[in-house]
């Protein structure tokens, strides 16, 4: 087995670098990181977002969430409001400059996977985001799925090393 061939490795790399050349356009034009424009993402679908929904949508841990949404709200892009329906919990919505910063973003977001892709003819667009939706879905798992390989890798027992 050659580690750099196998497919997770690979999705890994490509997606590594294609984030890198997004993280350089971001800091460059918007003065924000990739996960901060996630955020914007967010609020932009769902304005009025608690972090926690933040959070779980755009695959951030809590303190990943708390730090962007601070940043962000130290850049004047979202704004923070107490709900009205529970005083413990705090409601995020875009400001203008969100609004814009999260339209270049978009834009920033799509112009890198047109140049990842800009040697794929249409057919192999479609053929390569099939496949990828296919693994999105073969790959997510439960604890049943782990107990189950558990149990054929190692009879179940777990390994104290």
């Amino acid at each position: 087995m050659h580690f750099k061939e196998l497919a997770a490795y690979r999705v890994r790399r490509i997606a590594e670098s294609i984030l890198g050349m997004a993280e350089e356009l971001f800091a460059r034009h918007l003065g924000i990181r990739a996960l901060e424009w996630r955020v914007l993402v967010k609020l932009a679908e769902t304005p009025g977002s608690i972090s926690t929904e933040i959070g779980r949508d755009m695959l951030l841990t809590p303190v990943q969430t708390g730090r962007c949404l601070q940043r962000l709200r130290e850049a004047n892009m979202v704004v923070a409001v107490p709900d009205p329906e529970d005083g413990r919990a705090t409601r995020y919505t875009l400001t203008h400059p969100g609004r814009r910063a999260h339209e270049a973003g978009t834009r920033i977001v799509l112009e890198v996977q047109r140049y990842a892709l800009r040697d794929f003819s249409a057919v192999e667009t479609v053929a390569l985001n099939n496949l990828l939706e296919r693994l999105m879905a073969s790959s997510s798992y439960g604890e049943d799925d782990v107990e189950r390989l558990s149990a054929a890798l190692f009879a179940g027992k777990r390994d104290q090393a």
